[in-house]
């Protein structure tokens, strides 16, 4: 049973039962459950607010309160900065049967905070995720009319008021694609908080804002790039899970672990534009076949280390004595 913020969406998306998120559906969900699944992605975070943090630290909790078995899977932990947050950090993770996180970072978080059980090395759980079959990127290509150009530049931004000045960024990624007569795709990875940023960026551009229907559509077109430009850390997970190198705008701790641990040198500060930019933009460009092969080489590493991950949740499933759900479980709903 998926909690999902739009249970209908996602059932007919991925064909899985869903439930409402709010805390009323995780208390109902929990009830009779055998095992709670927290992850993956920077759930226990509270640099941009606490209010993340505390949703996702209070399910793990409530798990507890339930009496169901919690396993962390492909989780992001931090930055944590909150002492309250902290505790209830600790409180949490100090719980869980099994603990797998994407990154050291995230490890070295968890062993600062105290957490005494062992903590897993895995990878971030979109390595898992298949790519479209070959027709249907093509069919996509068309669709959003690129398949005409022989090179392509994705870019995937989101906002980041103070930092990200997008008329600079525009204006110094539609010179480096004039140069080698590209298109650029603009790809809105959250289609509500990130397209404005990403319809301006593509205007500016002179290029196409691409909305991809599922996150498999998604994959398939950055494979199709031959280079990435990504703010968000997904667009550079995606990007390496396809073998495309990219430069990567870090804005978060997450982006610039993601990019030393991938071996990509293409890492600025999202402010970054001008000169510097158009440096690394050069340089990812330059030796992208190189990068490629290093990308392909690391690949099954990553892939391993993810499938591993959801490994220890299955564990505890497997040890936990089965247990029948105490009256009628949650049903439907459209």
């Amino acid at each position: 049973m998926v909690l999902s913020a739009d249970p209908a969406g996602t059932r007919a998306l991925h064909q899985v039962e869903a439930w409402p998120r709010d805390p009323a559906g995780v208390w109902r969900t929990l009830r009779g459950a055998q095992l709670l699944i927290s992850g993956g992605g920077s759930l226990v975070q509270d640099v941009t607010s606490a209010r993340s943090a505390l949703y996702y630290l209070g399910a793990m909790l409530a798990a507890g309160a339930r009496g169901v078995p919690l396993a962390v899977v492909g989780q992001g932990i931090g930055p944590v900065r909150r002492r309250w947050v902290l505790g209830l950090a600790r409180r949490a993770f100090g719980r869980a049967a099994a603990i797998s996180v994407r990154d050291g970072d995230s490890a070295r978080t968890l062993v600062a905070l105290g957490i005494r059980q062992p903590v897993h090395r895995g990878a971030d759980l979109a390595f898992l995720m298949p790519p479209p079959p070959p027709d249907r990127v093509r069919a996509l290509l068309v669709r959003w009319g690129l398949e005409a150009y022989g090179t392509r530049i994705g870019l995937a931004p989101r906002p980041w008021p103070g930092l990200l000045n997008i008329g600079a960024f525009a204006e110094a990624v539609r010179q480096f694609a004039d140069r080698r007569r590209a298109a650029v795709a603009v790809f809105p990875f959250d289609l509500v908080r990130d397209r404005a940023v990403a319809s301006a960026l593509a205007e500016a551009t002179r290029g196409r804002l691409v909305e991809a229907e599922s996150p498999q559509d998604l994959l398939g077109l950055i494979g199709a790039m031959d280079m990435m430009i990504g703010v968000r850390l997904h667009a550079l997970v995606f990007a390496a899970a396809q073998g495309v190198p990219a430069v990567g705008l870090a804005y978060d701790p997450k982006v610039s672990a993601f990019m030393v641990e991938t071996g990509l040198p293409g890492l600025l500060p999202v402010e970054a534009t001008g000169t510097a930019l158009q440096d690394a933009l050069a340089a990812t460009w330059d030796a992208r076949d190189a990068l490629r092969a290093r990308l392909l080489a690391v690949l099954p590493g990553f892939r391993a280390a993810a499938a591993a991950g959801v490994a220890t949740a299955v564990a505890v499933l497997e040890a936990s004595p089965h247990q029948e759900a105490a009256g009628v479980p949650p049903q439907r709903t459209e």
